[in-house]
């Protein structure tokens, strides 16, 4: 690998610039006026994410792990209930579910756009079921249109994890907006990144937003008026401040993020190489949030080291499944095609403003892998 030839896995640098200036800024006002916590910057970012997303009310907290368990229990999600989660969801979706008090249930995932399993979910419903719990992983959304249909026949409360689908829509209609429940995180590698830590919740509903907003701040219903055993989740203002600041820059973006998800959907077809990215659901805006791709060979870390030494980095999304993880003692539902597919699956660099070039640099890199001679070519089927 030669010195200064790298590719970047993700760029943090141009989003940080964008409103380095601006920030700094307000960040100056914020400690002139000498009050900072739960400051008219986190109402102003609250109002601003909502009508983003297509909700009534947006309520700031601490992250997105936080944001998922603040959402199951203002649903009532607790001891002895089950949340369906699909297979190949993120460790902070499932411990949320378990630091609720109740049991994660894990549907497969579909082999083609590597969401969950509609039909593998429903056959997870016992009368134990409380909450389904779609993970919108990789920017792509699930079929909400059937799960909100499932959800009503069964009479379940719907939260969605949106972590890494800002942005991201099903027939038109955003993520966090379908389902009861909305949870986001603003990690700084997330499309809409804070400067550490930050999560949002979103809802239309008007008990559920007032539930929320005691139960991030210490249970409070008014100052020293604990009505609820909560803790201390609240978004933070100079959080607040950095993304109401790249909300402005985040459609832009988003945009970027498409065209170059389309680009190397076409590179790689036309490349004829043994990977593939999951399968676009036609009816959703995938935005984008990584670029994973699959190789059957099960030669994943062969593959990554071979694009390293071309100064291409890689990422794994996840390297088990959670319920395969050693902190995982509980029962799991068998998911074999998530098994398969997470055994595979390496993330490609993906960010706004990857040029076409370093697209190209990639899709060759991992062509002369195969042509060459240094992996075999066996027939790829998703």
């Amino acid at each position: 690998m030669k010195e200064g030839t790298n590719v970047k896995f993700v760029d943090l640098a141009a989003p940080t610039a964008q409103i380095r200036k601006a920030y700094l800024a307000e960040v100056d006002k914020l400690l002139l006026r000498g009050n900072f916590v739960l400051t008219r910057e986190v109402e102003d970012f609250e109002k601003a994410w909502a009508r983003v997303v297509g909700t009534r009310y947006a309520v700031g907290v601490s992250n997105g792990s936080d944001a998922l368990y603040l959402g199951l229990r203002a649903l009532g999600v607790g001891d002895g209930d089950e949340v369906i989660t699909q297979g190949n969801a993120y460790n902070a979706s499932v411990t949320a579910i378990m630091r609720a008090g109740a049991v994660p249930r894990f549907a497969d995932i579909k082999r083609d756009t590597w969401q969950m399993d509609v039909h593998a979910a429903e056959k997870l419903i016992t009368k134990k079921t409380k909450a389904i719990m779609p993970v919108h992983l990789f920017g792509q959304p699930n079929d909400m249109a059937a799960l909100m249909a499932l959800a009503k026949r069964h009479k379940l409360r719907v939260i969605e994890d949106c972590a890494q689908s800002h942005l991201g829509a099903f027939k038109g209609k955003m993520t966090g907006a379908w389902g009861d429940i909305g949870a986001f995180s603003f990690y700084p590698t997330k499309n809409l990144g804070a400067f550490g830590d930050a999560g949002a919740v979103t809802t239309n509903d008007l008990a559920l937003y007032r539930t929320l907003k005691i139960l991030r701040n210490l249970g409070q219903d008014g100052k020293d008026n604990h009505v609820e055993y909560a803790f201390n989740m609240r978004l933070d203002a100079m959080q607040a401040i950095a993304l109401r600041l790249k909300l402005k820059f985040l459609h832009g973006a988003t945009k970027k993020r498409s065209r170059a998800g389309a680009r190397y959907d076409r590179m790689i077809r036309e490349a004829r190489i043994p990977v593939a990215p999951a399968a676009r659901d036609p009816r959703a805006d995938h935005v984008y949030h990584l670029y994973p791709v699959y190789s059957p060979e099960k030669s994943r870390d062969r593959i990554r080291s071979e694009l390293l030494e071309q100064g291409i980095p890689t990422g794994v999304y996840y390297p088990l499944p959670v319920y395969r993880q050693p902190f995982f003692r509980g029962r799991h539902d068998p998911c074999p095609i998530t098994d398969e597919i997470v055994s595979g699956i390496f993330a490609l660099p993906m960010y706004a403003d990857i040029t076409v070039q370093d697209q190209r640099r990639i899709v060759a890199a991992l062509e002369n892998i195969f042509l060459c001679g240094k992996l075999s070519l066996p027939q790829i089927v998703i």
